[in-house]
């Protein structure tokens, strides 16, 4: 028996490669469903139409980015978010939007022409927001944010500040990702004072 659920991960997967070394407008949804091992009839049974997929691929991309960030814990701690932010970065990730061939201002031209592609990847920014928020919140209760900072603005900030580095990394503009972590580090968190 076909198991629903993994055909389509199958589909997905298949379009995060194709989508990854073809571009989010030069994968065919033949060379999808065939990299997969399934035919357009099996596509269609899990997608309404090509927007539909590449919302789900879009989706797994950031879920698996976030997931990475370890964003989905109750309450990340934000001392370890910022450099592993970082570390992510100087590592290229995520691999599949860093191709030449779908680069981040491809995910946001495909954003502005389908609108339930923005939806949701707005969605899935503010659930980044909201959990920065929470990990800011809980290190302000245990002193390790400075309590003065208005969580909820800054952690829009920080996920915007992400989106930036990722438009920067484009253009190819240098800058130096290390000094950026650690100035934020130091702007949000209380550093320990060193005993006499």
């Amino acid at each position: 028996m076909i198991d629903p659920a993994a055909t389509r991960e199958a589909l997905v997967a298949a379009a995060t490669a194709e989508m990854a070394e073809k571009g989010l407008d030069g994968a065919s949804l033949d060379a999808i469903c065939a990299r997969a091992g399934f035919t357009r009839g099996a596509f269609y049974v899990h997608f309404r139409d090509r927007d539909d997929l590449l919302v789900a691929v879009v989706e797994r991309v950031l879920e698996r980015t976030h997931a990475e960030l370890e964003l989905d814990s109750p309450t990340p701690d934000l001392r370890q978010l910022i450099p592993r932010f970082a570390a992510r970065i100087r590592e290229g990730k995520p691999a599949a939007v860093g191709t030449p061939a779908w680069q981040f201002r491809h995910t946001l031209a495909a954003c502005a022409r389908i609108p339930k592609l923005r939806d949701r990847y707005v969605a899935l920014q503010r659930g980044a927001v909201k959990q920065v928020g929470a990990a800011i919140k809980a290190g302000q209760r245990e002193g390790t944010v400075r309590s003065e900072v208005d969580a909820d603005a800054t952690a829009e900030i920080m996920v915007m500040v992400s989106l930036g580095i990722a438009a920067a990394l484009e253009l190819g503009m240098p800058f130096d990702l290390n000094a950026g972590a650690e100035a934020l580090e130091q702007l949000v968190t209380v550093r320990p004072r060193k005993r006499r």
